[in-house]
């Protein structure tokens, strides 16, 4: 199934893929429509879904809107694909289908990424964590000055998907999403990108992520072995063995995390301790972030790197988002 004009030529294309998503898609689409750069297409791209995915986006009567129905569940790289396939944009967006963006997010990233130099590829922003179980809030705003490609080499450090800007001319160089990653795929994307393109940075929070989701173990640890498969060597060659220690280290840290978000805090032990032969300072930051999550209530995810973040008491979303 695809609906949607041809003959528009948008300065952005959206890609939103969807799973499933009847109570959260409708919120996401608005963000997108309700943007105050206009001259952009959305391409909603549902993964197979069972649910009224497809009725919600159907309430939608756009002429910048295209939907798409996967006949199977083939997971977010998959769909990501399938829609870049079918964009026109000069840059194309992303956004996932439980997350949404602040009204001027693509209008200032285009304006950063603009005035940025000709070897920038990418661009994200600052972002916004709801945590849908404890209802609270944090910013999280990336460093613009860090050095991005040794981060992503050893920890997964940047912001999700959902903040991210591309250039179309960088998928031909740098290629598509990694459809044999269920997890990782912006982390496997990101570190591709950055051997060969600039990254700029909008300090600004312009996307707000809705977190209540519990991964699955199996996919996460099936993820895991393949995207150290593709990267470990890479790490080591391009800033030695410490680097590719603490890539190692973060990756068994996600697994633990999952395991934490799942209940299975005996079984993410171990794992914590092979962490830590490989970088006792990453499972500091860990468990220190794990602390600080027990006493809110909200044992969740602790998104490591050079990151600034600032709690936000209220649980109301300001007037401004």
């Amino acid at each position: 199934m695809n609906r949607g004009h041809t003959s528009f030529r948008p300065t952005v294309s959206v890609i939103l893929p969807v799973f499933n998503g009847e109570l959260c898609v409708g919120r996401a689409v608005q963000s997108v429509l309700r943007q105050t750069m206009s001259d952009l297409e959305l391409v909603v791209v549902d993964d197979g879904s069972a649910d009224r995915t497809s009725r919600v986006v159907s309430r939608y009567s756009e002429r910048r809107l295209k939907f798409v129905k996967l006949s199977d569940n083939s997971g977010t790289s998959a769909a990501r694909n399938a829609g870049i396939s079918l964009a026109r944009g000069e840059y194309i967006a992303f956004l996932d289908s439980d997350d949404e963006w602040l009204p001027d997010k693509l209008e200032r990233q285009i304006e950063t990424i603009g005035a940025s130099s000709a070897t920038t590829g990418i661009s994200t922003t600052g972002f916004r964590i709801h945590r849908v179980v404890s209802g609270r809030y944090e910013d999280i705003i990336p460093d613009p000055h860090a050095d991005w490609q040794r981060q992503q080499l050893t920890m997964c450090a940047l912001g999700p998907g959902s903040t991210l800007l591309v250039k179309r001319e960088v998928f031909p160089q740098v290629g598509m999403f990694d459809v044999a990653l269920r997890r990782f795929e912006d982390w496997d994307w990101m570190i591709r990108c950055l051997a060969v393109r600039d990254i700029v940075i909008c300090p600004s929070v312009l996307a707000i992520l809705h977190v209540d989701r519990r991964p699955s173990i199996r996919i996460v640890q099936r993820s895991a072995e393949h995207f150290l498969e593709q990267h470990l060597q890479r790490s080591e060659a391009t800033f030695g063995n410490s680097a590719a220690r603490r890539l190692r280290a973060s990756v068994e840290l996600e697994i633990a995390r999952t395991m934490i978000a799942n209940g299975m805090y005996a079984s993410a032990l171990p794992r914590i301790a092979r962490a830590g032969r490989y970088s006792p300072e990453r499972v500091r930051l860990l468990l220190g972030e794990l602390m600080k999550r027990t006493w809110s209530g909200d044992i969740a995810w602790a998104l490591p790197g050079k990151l600034r973040r600032t709690p936000i008491r209220d649980r109301g979303i300001p007037e401004s988002f």
